[in-house]
């Protein structure tokens, strides 16, 4: 019996474009239910960078968690509590400074992107030893890996922002 292999690079650009195109149809979806699948379709390609990496605990952890309890606790509430669309928010997701933002965003992570490529030359190629102290894992990791922190740290802010805008939006 013969196995598929796929080379770890066309995997990877697969893997890149599934997790992507899914995050990207989460967030422009008009229906919150192809919002949730979009989303579940953006996790399941992380799953897949797991997998990848030969992490199977984390990539069946990740399918467990986020798409099996995650999504489907989002479905549940959408499902349960009806939400009625007024035209104020049609006017809104449909005004043109909406789509200047968007490719603002686009610009923004190509350019995130360029950053993370530009420094992937300089990361180590092999991972801290398994003896390591925790104890001194944060002066390993931000000496070794000091871009990959920034950009983390910074999509952690974006998010947080984002979330603080969602929630003072006026009902």
């Amino acid at each position: 019996m013969t196995t598929l292999a796929i080379p770890p690079d066309v995997a990877f650009v697969v893997l890149t474009v599934v997790t992507i195109t899914g995050a990207i149809l989460a967030l422009q979806a008009k229906e919150l239910i192809y919002g949730a699948m979009s989303l579940a379709l953006s996790f399941i390609g992380i799953a897949g960078f797991f997998a990848l990496l030969d992490a199977p605990y984390l990539a069946m952890l990740q399918i467990a968690v986020y798409v099996g309890a995650v999504v489907v606790l989002i479905l549940f509430t959408i499902m349960l509590v009806h939400r009625e669309q007024t035209p104020e928010m049609d006017e809104r997701t449909a005004s043109p400074e909406n789509s200047v933002g968007l490719w603002l965003a686009g610009l923004l992570a190509l350019a995130v992107s360029g950053v993370v490529a530009l420094a992937g030359t300089n990361l180590p190629t092999e991972a801290p030893s398994a003896t390591l102290p925790i104890s001194d894992l944060g002066p390993v990791l931000t000496l070794q890996y000091p871009i990959p922190l920034i950009i983390l740290a910074l999509l952690l802010s974006a998010s947080l922002l984002g979330a603080l805008v969602l929630a003072k939006v006026e009902r």
